[in-house]
């Protein structure tokens, strides 16, 4: 049985996570982290085999999504590791996985490094995952299930993990969008929303948009000169297509 381990706030990880599953073509149960701990419908045990995904915020896990892997009992099955970065890179991100798995006592076999559009930039990898992104995933996970286990050392990254990169930028609320339905408060990952203002408490929010991307009217979003000017920089600096890395 394949247990599909994932955080996805912006939803472009949860793509991956369903289409790779999918293409597993066993048994399979989807847990999603996103919100923190959750039920499993069934108890992972030894044999099985996990597939865990997380996005790259500024080149590591985020710490939510490590903290919560880090909960997990391997129980010596074989891990399938996978990151989802915005274009620019993944850094040490995949390696962190991959020791976070090792930690938990899985037998990591596979890892790789896949694209999604920028969920802080989106003109950067607009529209990914595309056809050939899928089509490489999935034969990704085809060649995992085969796959031996994997000399984690030949994974891209670097010990000690590079230092998380300070993010300046937090979502706002445009009110003459917002409805005040609440969704974007319910959804944050952090609880950093206020329920009734909908103002963002900066300390707790870590960027993740999952704000803007449950958000019918498109009310949250990031606005301001910083953000305009950072975005143009961004955008040229990171528009060259990346494709998928993998490691067997």
């Amino acid at each position: 049985m394949l247990h599909t381990f994932f955080f996805s706030p912006s939803d472009t990880t949860r793509k991956y996570a369903k289409a790779m599953t999918e293409a597993f073509g066993e048994e399979s149960q989807l847990i999603d982290l996103t919100h923190g701990p959750c039920e499993f419908e069934c108890e992972p045990v030894a044999g099985d085999t996990a597939l865990l995904l997380a996005p790259v915020y500024a080149g590591r896990i985020p710490t939510m999504a490590a903290d919560l892997f880090r909960q997990i009992d391997g129980h010596g099955m074989k891990a399938i590791v996978a990151v989802v970065y915005g274009n620019r890179d993944y850094d040490d991100a995949l390696l962190e996985l991959a020791d976070i798995a090792k930690e938990d006592s899985f037998e990591v076999v596979a890892a790789g490094a896949f694209i999604a559009q920028h969920c802080i930039f989106p003109k950067v990898a607009n529209g990914r995952p595309d056809a050939s992104d899928m089509a490489i995933a999935i034969d990704f996970i085809k060649r995992a299930k085969e796959s031996d286990k994997l000399d984690i050392s030949t994974i891209k990254g670097k010990r000690p993990y590079k230092k998380p990169g300070a993010i300046p930028l937090r979502p706002q609320t445009d009110d003459d969008e917002c409805r005040s339905c609440g969704i974007c408060a319910r959804e944050c990952p952090t609880g950093a929303i206020d329920p009734v203002s909908l103002t963002t408490d900066k300390e707790k929010c870590i960027t993740c948009c999952r704000c803007i991307a449950v958000c019918g009217t498109h009310a949250r979003k990031f606005k301001g000169v910083m953000y305009a000017t950072a975005g143009k920089i961004f955008c040229a600096q990171n528009s060259k297509r990346r494709e998928p890395e993998l490691f067997f």
